[in-house]
Parts: C-alpha cells; structure tokens; sequence
C-alpha cells in the first residue's frame, strides 16, 4: 500500500509541469502598468547599473520627487536590490525604503513547425520585486535649502 501511494503522488507531481510543445517559444514582453517618471526598470544588464543610480539620484535629490520606484521582474531582482542599496548607501542611508513582491503573469506565444497548426498560447509565473525609495522631508528640506535656484 505505501508504494502504490508513492506511485500516485508522482504521478500528481507531474501533472504540474509545463506540457512539452511542438514549435518555437516566443516571450511577450511583460504587460506594465502605467508608469511615471519616477519608475525605473532595471533589467539584469550591469553595464546600465551606474546610468540607472544617476538616474534614481537625480530624481531624488535634483528634481525633489518625493519618491522613486525600482521595479525588477525575475533576473533583474538581484540588479534593482543591489541598485536600491547603492543608492541608499550613496545618500548617506538617509532613504526610507518600502519594498514589495509579487508574482506576475507572463504570457508566451507557440508557434508550431507545422504550418497548418494554429498559434497556441501558453502561461507561466515570474517573481516581481518594487522598491520605493524616498527621503524623509527633513532631509529634502535641508538639500534644497543648500540648492541656489
């Protein structure tokens, strides 16, 4: 009785994998929600990593956004942890970090090597990660107080 229980829950395990598919996968870009200025998305490139710290800089303490949100999907989770870090560590850790993950729906297209066959469509699940980062108003009062406009 044990190994037939041990038989069935294999059984069970594979059913949750991804069915095997004749054709080429090709990835849909990740649907995005509206975005502002504010929102960087990092991808798992370093060569941008230093452009997106100017960037999330700028914003800050240059341009008085009372935040900024990092966005990295999958990979990039690693890149916008790091980026956010840096970034604190850069404004002498005086940055009030929210940071929140989720999982998103990505959406890919199958297309079969029989030309008679119809474009399917598949699904898969990828972790997401934001991080708001702001500064306390006492701090953005003091930088613009020093700013000569």
């Amino acid at each position: 009785m044990g190994s037939s229980n041990a038989a069935a829950m294999a059984v069970d395990t594979d059913t949750n994998k991804r069915a095997h598919t004749e054709g080429v996968v090709k990835k849909r870009k990740p649907l995005r929600p509206s975005t502002s200025r504010a929102d960087i998305y990092v991808t798992r490139d370093h060569r941008k990593f230093n452009s997106y710290m100017r960037r999330a800089r700028k914003l800050l303490v240059e341009r008085n956004y009372p935040s900024v949100t990092i966005h990295g999907l999958g990979a990039a989770i690693q890149t916008a942890i790091k980026l956010a870090a840096a970034v604190k560590a850069s404004l002498g850790d005086q940055v009030i970090m929210d940071t929140n993950t989720h999982t998103v729906t990505l959406y890919d297209d199958i297309v079969p090597q029989d030309e008679s066959a119809d474009i399917t469509t598949q699904t898969r699940q990828n972790s997401a990660i934001q991080i708001k980062m702001s500064l306390p108003s006492v701090v953005r009062s003091q930088i613009f107080a020093k700013t000569p406009r």
